[in-house]
């Protein structure tokens, strides 16, 4: 305990020498991104996948962000987002709270109170641990319903993701959290049709995906069918809604690159950190009509599944393009399984075809997707630990569909690829920034003065 209260001391002494002056310039536009598990690794391989330099352009400013929570050197989202929301650390699990229990309110709340709109979007669901941590506050981050419930009391003008995961409540008796909201004053929007309906006076607006998976969220955008909004259509729709004398802040979370670095599937890191990209880019657009009143900041809470560029299978060498043999995302391909051996018919022989179908890897022929022995040998083995789990397989493969850990591995080292966890780490984050006041994001910082600029800019 002494240390964190040491760890506490230093970073509140930090964040006073750091503190933006009195006479900060105030835009009346201000956009967070945050992607969720989207580390510098994340970012230089989707870069490089599309074949470009860097993947923000025009971003004047680029700093380097240290991530820990105040009990862990690795945090977790709902600590790392509590800091970005609040400017205050806080214990990992915990959302919009301290330790000791006191409320870490967000500055959206002063915001609002200055006559801003404000919005929050996400890719997984609206109560999901970072998207919370901007209008709730409960002891754990699973307190779903809790913050469901907040939700729809908090005032927000725009929330947009792919739903709620537990909207009754975890044994589906309590009150309806959509219909809460909608008592609120809230509109819940369920519909394509409706969303695309939707214009600037729509009020306070909720809008959940019409397609969401089974976790609530947006589909994979590796997996995402025509018609379904995309984040980037939710941001584009959010500005429209916001757009007011006032200004507005919008919070915009891609959330699901973290799911797709926890399970160690780079191809669909990639789609989800390009989806990101074009949600940034909505915002872009409307700085660039908009360019002395605009502030843009993209970060990232955390960096998820040690990622590395680099494998000792191909020294000094790197094939990313490799990845587009992948046309599906690991919990596509787990869900097929799934389903196959409900019928007892997942066969070695289904078991290859599957894997040449869905990520391109081949069991015989020439080229650099052709599976070599011992790359067969762990799709076997793969095979064998999917129809008949162990604790030791569970262990190895992070909890994952064994056969989907095993093909997005092997065409990751394949492609140059690499991964050490299957949670997250500690490396510093990249901040990147472009507008008024970007200068002051340049540097080396903790989480919590990305909070304290935007408070004070609010």
């Amino acid at each position: 305990m002494k240390q964190l209260r040491l760890f506490a001391a230093v970073c509140a002494a930090l964040l006073a020498v750091a503190a933006p002056a009195a006479g900060l310039e105030k835009p009346k536009y201000i956009f967070l991104f945050i992607g969720d598990g989207m580390g510098a690794p994340q970012v230089s391989l989707a870069a490089e996948f599309c074949g470009k330099p860097q993947l923000f352009d025009g971003f004047e400013t680029v700093g380097l962000t240290a991530t820990r929570s105040l009990n862990s050197y690795i945090t977790d989202s709902a600590a790392a987002g509590t800091a970005l929301a609040s400017g205050s650390k806080t214990n990992s699990g915990m959302v919009g709270r301290a330790p000791d229990g006191t409320p870490l309110p967000s500055y959206v709340i002063a915001a609002r109170e200055k006559g801003r709109k404000v919005g929050v979007v996400t890719s997984v669901s609206l109560d999901h641990a970072t998207p919370a941590a901007f209008y709730a506050n409960v002891p754990s981050r699973s307190n779903y319903y809790d913050i469901a419930v907040q939700m729809g009391r908090s005032g927000i003008d725009y929330l947009a993701g792919g739903g709620l995961l537990r909207p009754a409540g975890k044994k589906k008796d309590r009150p309806d959290a959509y219909r809460l909201a909608e008592e609120n004053g809230y509109t819940v929007v369920r519909t394509v049709d409706a969303f695309d309906a939707l214009k600037r006076g729509a009020g306070k607006t909720i809008v959940i995906s019409p397609e969401p998976n089974r976790t609530a969220s947006l589909p994979y955008a590796i997996d995402r069918r025509d018609g379904v909004p995309t984040l980037a259509a939710l941001t584009a729709r959010g500005i429209e809604l916001l757009d007011n004398p006032n200004g507005f802040f919008l919070m915009v979370e891609g959330g699901m690159i973290d799911w797709a670095c926890h399970a160690n599937d780079a191809a669909t890191a990639v789609a989800e950190t390009l989806a990101f990209r074009d949600a940034v880019a909505e915002a872009v657009r409307f700085a660039d009509a908009h360019p002395d009143e605009t502030l843009i900041i993209v970060t990232a809470d955390h960096e998820t599944g040690g990622l590395t560029l680099g494998q000792r299978t191909l020294p000094y060498g790197s094939r990313y393009g490799l990845l587009k043999a992948q046309k599906v995302s690991f919990q596509a391909f787990s869900d097929e399984l799934r389903e196959l051996k409900k019928r007892d018919v997942l066969t070695p022989e289904r078991m290859r075809r599957l894997v040449t179908e869905r990520f391109g890897l081949r069991f015989d022929g020439t080229g650099p997707l052709v599976l070599a022995d011992e790359e067969k040998n762990e799709l076997d083995q793969a095979l064998e630990a999917s129809l008949h789990p162990s604790a030791e397989s569970k262990l190895r493969c992070g909890g994952y569909e064994p056969l989907a850990v095993a093909a997005t591995r092997i065409l990751a080292a394949k492609a140059g690829i690499g991964w050490t966890t299957y949670a997250h780490t500690a490396l510093p984050v990249m901040t990147f920034a472009r507008g008024v006041n970007a200068e002051l994001f340049s540097n080396y910082y903790d989480n919590t003065h990305i909070a304290e600029l935007i408070r004070a800019m609010l």
